[in-house]
C-alpha cells in the first residue's frame, strides 16, 4: 500500500462499468481516501418505456451496479441528479445543432459540461481533492496526453476539458490496457469485469433519432437528394437523420454516391461521388488549447472517433484555426470535433465549422 496519497480525498465517477470500477480500485491502491458519484443525466422512466438496443450509460441497472462495486470496496456512495443541466447543456445542444445541419459531438461536451463541471463541482465542493474516473489518457505535469493503449485511447473525447481542471483531475487507467484493466477487474472479484462498454448516447437508448424529435415536439421535414450537377436524385426524410460521408441513404442512384453537405436553407442534401466528399482544408472555432498556440504550428489531426490522424498545417487567425491537411480528408464533418496532436499530447481541440 502507498501511503503518501493517506488523507488525500478523490471522487470517482463512478458509472457501473469495468473501467471506472477498476480505477476505484487502483485508487484505493495508491492510498487515496475515495468516495463514489454516480450521475443520473436522464430519468430513469426513459428506460423503461423504450428499447435499449446498444449499452448506453446512466440506467437503472447501471445504477444498481455502481452500488454494488461502491460496497464490495465499501467506500461512500453518492448519486448526483443532473437532469436539468444535462437537459440545457447536451440535449438542447444536440437538438439544435442537428436542426442547424451539423452533427453534434454530445459525449464530447459532456466531459467538460457534466462530468468534469456539474458533477465535478459537486465533488471538490464535498471537500474532494480530486477527481477520477475511467478513462482511458493521461495527464503528465498538468498536459492531457493520449493512453498508453492508444487502440483504447480517449483524449480525443477529454480535449474539452479546460486546462485549468486537470490539475485536479485524476485517471489511473491511462497506463493499462483494456485487457489489463479486466483482468485486474477478474482478480478482485468486480461482478463487472467482463460487462459490455457503452456504446451510445444515454437520452437515446434505442437509437430511435426520429421518435426522439417527436417526442421533443420537433417535425422534422423531408426535402431533396439532388446531386452536384442539380439533378434531383430522391428524397431525405429529415437533415438531421443523414451524415457527411453516408453512402447508403434510401435511393438508387446507378453508381456509388455520398453525402457531401447538408443544406439547411434550401432544406436539400447534396449528394458526390466519392472523390468530391474529400476536403483539403477546414475551419476550427470554440478552441480549447492547453498552451499558448503560435501563429503557425504542424501537429496531426483526428476528425472524429474513428479517424487516423492526418498531418496538417494550422494557421490561427483571432479565435478560429485554418486548418490545411497535407492530404485530403475524407468527410470532414460541420458540428464535429477536431482534436490536434504533438506526438501522444493533446494541443487543443475545437469545433469544425466549415
Amino acid at each position: 500500500m502507498n501511503n503518501i496519497n493517506n488523507g488525500k480525498r478523490v471522487g470517482i465517477l463512478l458509472s457501473g462499468g469495468v473501467d471506472s470500477a477498476v480505477a476505484l480500485y487502483l485508487l484505493l491502491k495508491e492510498g487515496y481516501n475515495v468516495t463514489a458519484y454516480h450521475m443520473k443525466t436522464v430519468s430513469d422512466q426513459l428506460y423503461l418505456t423504450k428499447q435499449i438496443k446498444h449499452k448506453v450509460c446512466c440506467s437503472p441497472s447501471d445504477t444498481y451496479d455502481a452500488q454494488l462495486i461502491a460496497k464490495r470496496f465499501n467506500v461512500p456512495f453518492k448519486i448526483v441528479h443532473i437532469e436539468d443541466v444535462f437537459r440545457e447543456r447536451i440535449i438542447d445542444y444536440f437538438i439544435s445543432e442537428n436542426l442547424a445541419g451539423k452533427t453534434p459531438n454530445p459525449c464530447f461536451f459532456c466531459n467538460d459540461y457534466i462530468k468534469f463541471g456539474a458533477v465535478m463541482d459537486v465533488a471538490l465542493s464535498d471537500g474532494m481533492d480530486y477527481v477520477a474516473s475511467g478513462h482511458y489518457a493521461r495527464i503528465i505535469d498538468g498536459k492531457l496526453y493520449k493512453a498508453v493503449d492508444e487502440s483504447k485511447d480517449q483524449s480525443y473525447f477529454l480535449a474539452s476539458i479546460r486546462k485549468e481542471k486537470l490539475s485536479r483531475i485524476l485517471l489511473p487507467n491511462g497506463n493499462y490496457s483494456k485487457d489489463e484493466i479486466r483482468k485486474i477487474a477478474q482478480e478482485q472479484g468486480i461482478h463487472v469485469a467482463q460487462k459490455i462498454d457503452s456504446q451510445d448516447l444515454c437520452f437515446l437508448p434505442d437509437n430511435d433519432l426520429k421518435g426522439f424529435f417527436e417526442d421533443n415536439g420537433i417535425k422534422v421535414q423531408p426535402g431533396n437528394i439532388i446531386t452536384t450537377e442539380g439533378k434531383i436524385i430522391g428524397k431525405h426524410d429529415g437533415l438531421p437523420f443523414y451524415t457527411i460521408g453516408q453512402r447508403k441513404f434510401g435511393v438508387a442512384t446507378g453508381g456509388k454516391l455520398y453525402i457531401k453537405s447538408k443544406n439547411v436553407e434550401g432544406n436539400f442534401i447534396l449528394a458526390a461521388p466519392l472523390d468530391e466528399v474529400y476536403e483539403k482544408d477546414m475551419v476550427v472555432s470554440n478552441i480549447n488549447a492547453y498552451e499558448e498556440l503560435p501563429e503557425k504550428f504542424e501537429a496531426t489531426v483526428k476528425i472524429r472517433k474513428k479517424f487516423n490522424e492526418i498531418k496538417c498545417t494550422v494557421t490561427v487567425e483571432g479565435d478560429k484555426l485554418y486548418v490545411q491537411f497535407e492530404e485530403p480528408a475524407f468527410a470532414v464533418t460541420p458540428g464535429q470535433i477536431a482534436v490536434f496532436y504533438d506526438g501522444p499530447k493533446v494541443v487543443c481541440s475545437g469545433v469544425i465549422e466549415k
